[in-house]
């Protein structure tokens, strides 16, 4: 007689990461509004009921997977931090390698459904403050260690708040820019953009 093996039970937890990897797979390459909590299940290989065990609905669902990505950039990011090292860039020049050695998979596809989302015209709250929360970090990231450097004479002086945004513009431009003109070289551009900054902060 044949034994039917029982699928295997995932730790809630679990189950929730990679509910919210496939759904961020599934928003990487199509617009999040046409992604239904169908297609999410099904690339899931889990019961659409499921989904909502977990999720509230569509909206709380896109939430939670912006959150977990961001989650994962600042803890790859406060990883590499911890590690010995002296990069004339500081924790940039850190921010800049998280950026470039994420972007072949999840960075890419965060970016695209962010960007998907501000073209929207009815805006969610708390996915607002979501998305904020990241570029909220990468700023008071950029100006601290900005300002840091100017106070200990490494840097030159440099007005620290516009130099930060041009920065976090730049960065959110290279992603944007491998999408529409289909080049596949981020890694590269974050290393010409920091040349750049490097240029610009010596003495």
């Amino acid at each position: 007689m044949e034994t039917k093996v029982a699928r295997q039970r995932l730790d809630p937890a679990k189950r929730a990461e990679l509910i919210l990897d496939a759904a961020l797979g599934l928003f990487g390459t199509s617009h999040f509004s046409i992604v239904t909590m169908r297609d999410i299940a099904v690339a899931c290989d889990v019961n659409v009921a499921l989904l909502y065990h977990y999720f509230k609905s569509k909206d709380h669902l896109i939430q939670s997977v912006l959150a977990q990505a961001i989650g994962q950039i600042i803890a790859d990011f406060e990883m590499r931090r911890a590690r010995p090292g002296d990069d004339f860039l500081g924790e940039i020049g850190i921010w800049f390698e998280t950026h470039a050695l994420m972007a072949p998979t999840m960075m890419t596809r965060m970016v695209k459904l962010m960007a998907d989302y501000a073209a929207q015209t009815k805006k969610d709250p708390q996915l607002d403050a979501v998305v904020q929360s990241f570029y909220c970090f990468e700023r008071e990231l950029i100006i601290n260690t900005l300002q840091a450097g100017i106070d200990s004479g490494r840097y030159a002086a440099v007005d620290t708040v516009k130099l930060a945004r041009i920065v976090g513009l730049h960065l959110d431009g290279i992603f944007h820019g491998a999408q529409s003109r289909g080049e596949n070289r981020i890694a590269a551009d974050i290393g010409d953009l920091r040349d750049l900054l490097e240029q610009q902060l010596k003495r």
